[in-house]
């Protein structure tokens, strides 16, 4: 498994919420065609984001390091830029990114998180 970090483009912010939406009904209800298709569409709807895909190892690693941090914090799709910082350097406050855990055929890529 990977999980892709995106951020998202302001003026696909409330697309992307309503997707977050579906694909957490789809969750709850055990729902695994409506959970792929509403992950493809989050996949199109940040296509053009500046992402990154991380290894489960380097996923874990970042929730440890925010839950240290901030041990109230749950992940649930849609995540406050300043929580991405060591993800995304350059990244600002009022930017949200989506966490996305996707099936990975490609190479992954090692990153310091």
């Amino acid at each position: 498994m990977k999980v892709r970090f995106a951020i998202i483009s302001p003026d696909t912010l409330a697309q992307v919420r309503t997707e977050i939406e579906r694909l957490q009904q789809a969750v709850n209800a055990g729902d695994m065609d409506s959970v792929d298709a509403a992950t493809a569409q989050l996949l199109e709807l940040t296509a053009d984001c500046q992402s990154i895909d991380l290894s489960e190892k380097d996923w874990r690693a970042f929730l440890t390091r925010v839950r240290s941090m901030n041990p109230e914090f749950k992940s649930n799709y849609l995540l406050p830029g300043e929580v991405c910082a060591s993800i995304f350097p350059t990244i600002t406050a009022d930017n949200y990114v989506l966490e996305l855990p996707i099936d990975g055929d490609t190479a992954e890529e090692e990153i310091d998180v």
